[in-house]
């Protein structure tokens, strides 16, 4: 790694450290401010002097730093995506907090001051966001001039090496600067590109490349102490994925369809009944006032019923607010071949998407509070009573018609490796923006690297996407 990146890796830990300290230290001072005592004078204060309570604030601090390191906030990267980093410090922080109100509780000591902890609490939070942000800017600032930015050569004539160089080339911030495209892998032309600019790296961009070549890159890079990195074949792709046993004394590695196995698929699916009854609950009086204004609006039932295709290709039905007129809602009793024959058409002349999928966003056969249902994605709500039934996640591949997948290529197959989501990668991603082979591609990449904290961060991107983008049809 540059010493630049070490450096500002290494001083996130007394960054933090000081934000937290400085967070228990203004709690303190808020909550003997005059205006503060008037209402409630701090009896406490009597009985812990102010070094002793910085002495507190430096061993809580301290603990929390400690869960910031178990949660891998300081793994040393060249940039760390923000909303993952926030999640992480929330979380640590709560943890951390959680932990000092277990030990009050059992032990009756420090002190009872519910007004300090609150506000340390909600001042870590804020203060060390906003050193972490102020450092990575710093950082940032640093990379654009060119400061401890990685110098690569991409090796290959394919695509991924022009896609690599235009995406180093736009977003500078990611760390990197391409010194050479060689068009034929040598050792001089290599050398020279060495001499003339330096080699931090080289990434071999095309999987077919032949042996004797990646053994003069690999030589290369052993010689001159450069990092090498290659884009997988489709093989090594999947055997990325991959768990070691013995069975019977001889050693047997499995492929591993995704990480969502043994407890992750149970904190999965605890996560998605908790999750869908709270909403349920929560949201009751959101569902009743749909339900009546679909009921005014248009003749016809409520819900709309329809047969999608879940988790190893099983059909099941899936649970929406009726948003379609009457005689267009084949799902659940009504229309018939003439509703099929006309989406038929529709799908010929209008399909705004590529790919298997149609979608339309002036669809003449959806009502008004249909469209508006839409675009608020309300009517997607009832699905939480798939997760339930256990059809559905929370988070997952969106489910699509049998019709729909039966245009499938082979390799989106994987899609069924587990249960479609009411939300996932690719919805937080750009949602109806996206082609189908965009939308499959995300959704594999959740597949293979799913893990909890991926969920929670897919989660609360959802919420926020619910309240800012208006992008649904």
């Amino acid at each position: 790694m540059k010493r630049s990146e070490l450096l500002f890796d290494a001083i996130l830990v007394p960054c933090d450290f000081l934000m937290l300290v400085t967070a228990g230290i203004g709690a303190y001072y808020l909550r003997i401010s005059t205006s503060i005592q008037e209402v409630r004078p701090a009896v406490f204060l009597l009985d812990l002097p102010f070094i002793e309570y910085v002495q507190i604030v430096s061993i809580v601090a301290a603990v929390v730093i400690m869960i910031f390191a178990l949660q891998g906030l300081y793994a040393m990267q060249v940039t760390r995506r923000y909303l993952d980093e926030q999640t992480r410090i929330f979380s640590g922080i709560t943890l951390g907090f959680m932990l000092i109100i277990i030990y009050i509780f059992l032990s009756a000591e420090l002190f009872q001051s519910r007004f300090i902890l609150l506000a340390a609490y909600g001042l870590a939070v804020i203060l060390v966001t906003l050193g972490r942000i102020f450092i990575r800017r710093l950082q940032i600032f640093v990379l654009r001039r060119g400061i401890g930015v990685h110098r690569v050569v991409l090796v290959g004539n394919g695509r991924a090496s022009w896609q690599l160089s235009e995406v180093f080339l736009k977003k500078p911030q990611i760390g990197y600067r391409v010194v050479g495209i060689p068009d034929v892998v040598r050792w001089d032309i290599l050398e020279n590109i060495y001499q003339n600019t330096g080699i931090d790296e080289v990434i071999q961009t095309d999987p077919a490349m032949p042996e004797e070549d990646i053994l003069v890159l690999l030589d290369f890079c052993e010689q001159y102490k450069i990092d090498y990195k290659y884009v997988p074949n489709l093989f090594e792709t999947q055997a990325a994925n991959v768990r070691f046993r013995l069975i019977g004394g001889l050693p047997v590695m499995e492929l591993l369809r995704t990480p969502l196995d043994g407890w992750g698929r149970i904190a999965k699916r605890s996560m998605d009944l908790i999750g869908a009854a709270v909403g349920l609950i929560i949201l009751s009086p959101l569902f009743l006032l749909t339900a009546l204004a679909i009921r005014v609006d248009s003749r016809g039932s409520i819900l709309y019923r329809q047969i999608r295709m879940g988790r190893n290709t099983q059909p099941f039905p899936i649970y929406k607010f009726r948003s379609m007129k009457r005689q267009y809602c084949t799902g659940d009793g009504y229309g018939g071949q003439a509703a099929h024959e006309f989406e038929e058409q529709l799908r010929q002349q209008t399909n705004e998407r590529t790919g298997p999928l149609f979608k339309m966003r002036r669809d003449p056969r959806i009502t008004r509070v249909g469209r508006l249902i839409r675009q608020w994605r309300i009517d997607e709500l009832p699905q939480l009573f798939n997760v339930l039934r256990g059809d559905m996640s929370l988070l997952g591949p969106r489910p699509h018609l049998p019709q729909e997948v039966a245009k499938y290529d082979k390799y989106h197959r994987k899609l069924f490796t587990i249960k479609p989501g009411m939300s996932g990668m690719a919805q937080v991603s750009g949602s109806a923006g996206l082609s189908f082979e965009q939308e499959a591609k995300l959704d594999i990449g959740y597949i293979e690297s799913w893990s909890l904290w991926l969920d929670i961060i897919l989660l609360i991107k959802t919420f926020l996407i619910l309240v800012r983008d208006k992008n649904a049809i």
